[in-house]
């Protein structure tokens, strides 16, 4: 017989099971349920629609907007974005504006003090005042659009918000231009590659430093700032970002004379972060002066890739340097900095941050030099950041007139004189034309080129405002038919004259050289020929590694060399090679130069490549850490050996993964009870960081994949409803609905779908059908 007291300690263990349980049902099937119809027709009156709305939804789950009046265009796509992605829409603002920790407690408060040091939400401030004209209207409309769903639903909007009880605050234009910088920020990392050089100086001395960096005696004279540039070790907690150099994205346009339709292509595949829900959602607009398709970013208004009538197209980061570190030079109180030989104040910012579950908020002090917002002020070192971020009116002008694009040459203008972020516009019209052009203007240094943490004190190495547009990378209608942007370095690969080169944080070439030599190879290209190439995992890199080490492998003759001389450089997720090979990559890594950085990654790929061919000394091999000599036999030797000691059995997937998790999973308890139903993966990935179809990994944590391409989309330039898109996993941000990874399968086979365009490709493709119109409040 159970005694009375485990009795109630049982009972009151099973009650609060079938207390989580009925939660959990409620959310499930009240909360969870769609705000956006999927099926059949549905009317919603609000008291503050502009005008009548016809929003047709697809199989996808894709709203088609069509309205004759133009604020309610942009009321429309607020109240679909906040509808579908409102959650995310939250946490980008609050993150962007440092305010997570309202939320989530103190857990996010490391977070909340950089982003206010970075001054994200102050600079969307100043871009707000600076608002006037359409880019007003257009911001307060997608904004009211986005209130009157929160107006309608509450915490309801999305389960998220359910669960975590609290009210979300109405939607202002400031918090648009929030997830704008947001973007931007996440898209611009040179500070921590400036960072890590200055570390890298540090530990292996000048001569080293620069055979590492392979800068010719030219630009080391030119970027190398003068006096002590050591910097101590990155703290987490900082406002200083680790380096992400090679991660990038693909897009290309091929002319009307190369393709087997006669008109031309624009393919793009942009590679951001994992992420659940994903960073886009695909949306069709149309109304007075407006017709555009393609992928929007929830939380602002507009296309920022897609087509309209006229013009497609598409973006990469250029990677060109937007930001720069300064070491300052202060007074005894650090109260002012010394620039020219005079003092000057240096100005302080004081923030509260509200913690949830706290009653005090936590105050925290921003210094602001003439250069940017501190972001190491410990009492040994004082860096200042200057970011393009802070300057300038904003991207919601340039993005509205690209909308609104008649020929390749007017997307291209629309960006005149918007001051980053820097990008490859890559364009194609239905006159034929294909461009590309890097828009975001350009710091304008008066030494230096960003390279190195630069004296504060000097005005000389500070920015003396922007290179105009006409400075950047520009190309239109070269003979050979093609246009083709991967990150890379347009000056090196003879793009553009190195006489007018501009410094950057450039990808490898492996991925852009390819898909010229393939785009090259053909005269007949199509959208199904096109999606076959964006699914290319052929690594150049390794077949370029492997044909260096031919003779080393034939030496050693053991079953890592034998498969690996066996193998065609495919980084195919079912083979076995890839995943020796990547761990070759890791083992020679940390053989290689470890001792030198004091720290177990040592040289990366990159640099193993060259150090292998021949581009950097031998002395590269030594171990200073050991007694004795070794040299590149040697250490190959001893790699191979490790790898056949390890008897690796599993294939590339196995190992190489995209998992996607929801940010309210990792939350103790109720994360662990919706993971099952809210994650989506493992899945098994092909390719890595220098392949066409690019999944990375870092050193940091082989070989997860940290980024991969965020969309693919591919357009037929004037037969508009042959183009074809997919998401890595649905349109819908919302767990449970059936368009939250209803696109993972299709994603997986290397397929897309049509994206309707036209009135007749839409009504074919209509599932559900919602009319928004004013209402009685």
């Amino acid at each position: 017989m159970i005694r009375r007291g485990w009795f109630l300690i049982l009972s009151a263990g099973v009650g609060l099971a079938l207390a989580a349980v009925l939660v959990l049902a409620s959310v499930r099937f009240g909360v969870a349920r769609s705000r956006l119809p999927e099926r059949g027709f549905k009317i919603e009156e609000l008291s503050n629609c502009p005008a009548e709305v016809d929003i047709r939804l697809d199989g996808h789950g894709i709203a088609h907007i069509r309205t004759d009046d133009e604020e309610a265009v942009w009321f429309a796509q607020g109240y679909v974005h906040a509808c579908d992605r409102f959650f995310q829409m939250e946490l980008a603002r609050r993150l962007a504006s440092g305010r997570l920790a309202e939320i989530f407690g103190s857990q996010a408060l490391a977070n909340d003090r950089k982003m206010r040091t970075w001054r994200l939400a102050a600079s969307a401030r100043r871009q707000a005042a600076l608002l006037g004209g359409e880019s007003r209207t257009v911001l307060d409309a997608y904004s009211a659009g986005v209130n009157a769903a929160l107006e309608r639903y509450g915490r309801r909007i999305s389960p998220e918000i359910w669960l975590m009880g609290f009210d979300p605050e109405p939607w202002r234009p400031e918090n648009s231009l929030e997830v704008a910088l947001l973007l931007q920020l996440d898209l611009s990392w040179s500070m921590g590659e400036e960072f890590q050089r200055a570390d890298q100086l540090t530990r292996l001395g000048l001569a080293r430093a620069l055979e590492l960096w392979g800068w010719s005696p030219e630009e080391a004279r030119d970027w190398i700032p003068p006096g002590d540039l050591a910097v101590m070790p990155r703290d987490e907690d900082e406002a200083i970002r680790s380096p992400l150099s090679g991660v990038g994205s693909n897009s290309w346009a091929v002319a009307p004379g190369k393709t087997a339709t006669g008109r031309a292509l624009v393919a793009t595949d942009p590679h951001l972060g994992v992420h659940l829900p994903g960073a886009f959602a695909l949306i069709h607009l149309r109304g007075p002066g407006i017709h555009v398709v393609g992928a929007s970013v929830p939380g602002t208004p507009g296309v920022l890739i897609g087509h309209n009538e006229h013009v497609a197209w598409s973006f990469t980061m250029a990677m060109l340097d937007d930001q720069d570190l300064y070491v300052l030079t202060l007074d005894e109180e650090g109260e002012n900095e010394l620039i020219d030989g005079t003092w000057l104040r240096v100005r302080t910012v004081t923030e509260e941050i509200r913690v949830r579950w706290q009653d005090d908020p936590v105050v925290l002090k921003i210094r602001l030099s003439e250069r940017g917002p501190l972001v190491r002020d410990n009492g040994d070192q004082a860096l200042a950041l200057s970011w393009t971020g802070g300057s300038g009116d904003g991207i919601v002008r340039a993005l509205l007139e690209l909308n609104r694009a008649v020929s390749a040459e007017d997307a291209a203008l629309a960006w005149d004189g918007v001051v980053g972020p820097s990008m490859n516009l890559v364009a194609a019209d239905t006159g034929g034309h294909i461009l590309h052009q890097v828009v975001g203007l350009v710091p304008d240094r008066g030494r230096g080129g960003g390279r190195l943490p630069a004296p504060g004190a000097d005005s000389r190495w500070g920015w003396r405002g922007f290179l105009p547009m006409s400075r950047n990378p520009r190309s239109m209608d070269p003979p050979e038919g093609i246009l083709a942007t991967a990150n890379h370095d347009f000056f090196a690969e003879g793009d553009q004259p190195m006489s007018s080169r501009l410094p950057g944080d450039f990808a490898p070439p492996w991925r852009v050289r390819r898909i010229r030599r393939l785009l090259e190879a053909s005269d007949d290209w199509s959208v199904s020929s096109t999606l076959l190439l964006q699914r290319d995992v052929v690594s150049d890199r390794a077949i370029s590694i492997l044909k260096l080490i031919r003779p080393d492998l034939e030496e050693h003759g053991g079953p890592t060399a034998q498969t690996l001389l066996d193998w065609d450089g495919r980084m195919e997720e079912a083979a076995l090679a890839p995943h020796l090979f990547s761990r070759l990559l890791l083992v020679l890594g940390s053989a290689v130069g470890a001792d030198d950085f004091g720290q177990a990654a040592g040289l990366d790929a990159e640099s193993l490549v060259r150090l292998l061919a021949g581009g950097m000394s031998d002395a590269w091999w030594e171990d200073a850490s050991t007694s004795g000599s070794e040299g590149r036999a040697e250490v190959l030797e001893r790699a191979l050996d490790v790898l056949d000691g390890m008897e690796i059995t599993q294939p590339w997937g196995d190992v190489h993964q995209i998992f996607f998790k929801h940010p309210l999973t990792d939350i103790p308890v109720g994360g662990r009870l919706l993971e099952g139903s809210w994650n989506r993966g493992p899945f098994p990935a092909g390719g890595d960081n220098v392949t066409i179809q690019a999944n990375y990994w870092s050193r940091r944590r082989p070989f997860d994949v940290g980024a991969m391409p965020a969309l693919r989309l591919v357009t037929d330039v004037g037969n508009w409803d042959e183009s074809v898109a997919v998401m890595p996993l649905g349109q819908s941000g919302r767990p449970w609905s059936s368009h939250y990874a209803d696109q993972v399968q299709v994603w997986r086979g290397g397929e897309a779908f049509t994206l309707p365009f036209s009135e007749a490709a839409v009504g074919a493709a209509t599932e559900a059908r919602l009319i928004l119109r004013r209402g009685e409040k």
